[in-house]
């Protein structure tokens, strides 16, 4: 089978109503492209194979046949996806500790959408094609099922969403083709909160009680395959969190500057741009910096090249003028 890249969203401003857009829940989890067909192969984003990890999912085998399909791998706790103990089953690499961890903590895979189907490409289908086929496509078991989507009330599943104790919810044109590895106006991410996936390009010297840690982490995101700084981040870690965090970043450190158009103001460890982490922040300023930025966790399910400027400047279509509808 021919190797797929995800379709990716851009951020959307607000929650919104339009008989042009359905909606579905946006999950905290691992987006993983399944193959199923003799073998059954799940893949993340850089393409690493996650069924080792996951080894409940094999019963999608069972499920489907001759399909790719698209989805996102989860863990639930209390009714809500669970993204620490999600990353800590991705990382278990022993047979004794994987079989514990899949029967104390499975995953779901949530799949929300089909890209192929014996032998052919269903890429330039509407998106209300594709999920036609897909429920017709895929049954749902114990530890696979499929996306519920609602159409025309956006605003209201939004604020449902929330209530859950869900971070957002997707939006996506009705009409849009699938666009492989390409972050779309056709999908919307709505969140609560903005956020963003940031590499870590190196760290400011700490003072006073942050003496043996860090000040704050210099962030970039890649336009093209230029790096571009984007500000720092200095808030939202535990004093144990900085302490954790510097040793997983000192074994990145380098000597050569690593990004240029930072200021220098204090005196700065340079890293090797591979460790991702997300931010929130309240908006962007007209210089291109996140505004009032505060970490939320590192990424070690992101790539540091999938950490593109389109995340905080996406590319301008017309998808607002739907929005009234």
């Amino acid at each position: 089978m021919k190797q797929y890249r995800p379709m990716l969203a851009s951020p959307a401003d607000a929650p919104f109503s339009s008989d042009e857009w359905l909606f579905e829940v946006k999950w905290d989890g691992i987006r993983a492209i399944s193959y199923v067909n003799e073998e059954l192969s799940i893949r993340s984003r850089n393409q690493k194979e996650l069924i080792d990890n996951f080894p409940e999912l094999i019963e999608l085998k069972e499920l489907t046949r001759n399909t790719v399909l698209d989805g996102e791998i989860v863990v639930m706790k209390e009714g809500r996806p669970d993204f620490q103990t999600l990353i800590q089953r991705k990382q278990n690499i022993k047979p004794n500790e994987i079989k514990y961890f899949s029967g104390k903590f499975p995953a779901t895979y949530v799949v929300f959408d089909i890209l192929e189907k014996d032998g052919k490409e269903l890429l330039d289908i509407p998106l209300v094609e594709r999920k036609r086929i897909l429920k017709d496509s895929v049954r749902e078991g114990k530890f696979v099922v499929l996306s519920l989507f609602v159409e025309n009330t956006g605003e209201a599943y939004y604020r449902a969403a929330l209530e859950k104790g869900l971070e957002g919810i997707m939006a996506k044109k009705k009409q849009s083709y699938y666009e492989p590895g390409k972050r779309s106006n056709n999908w919307l991410k709505i969140k609560q909160e903005k956020t963003c996936d940031c590499v870590i390009f190196g760290y400011t010297k700490g003072e006073s009680n942050r003496e043996n840690t860090f000040g704050a982490l210099i962030l970039g995101l890649y336009n093209a395959a230029e790096p571009v700084f984007i500000g720092k981040v200095g808030t939202g870690f535990s004093d144990e969190d900085r302490e954790i965090l510097k040793l997983s970043l000192d074994k990145y450190k380098v000597e050569e500057e690593t990004l240029t158009g930072v200021d220098e103001e204090r005196e700065i460890t340079w890293l090797r741009p591979e460790i991702v982490c997300e931010v929130g922040y309240q908006s962007i300023t007209d210089d291109g910096k996140l505004r009032i930025p505060v970490f939320k966790r590192l990424r070690e399910d992101k790539e540091s090249h999938e950490c593109t400027i389109e995340q905080i400047h996406p590319p301008i279509s017309d998808y607002t003028v739907s929005f009234a509808a």
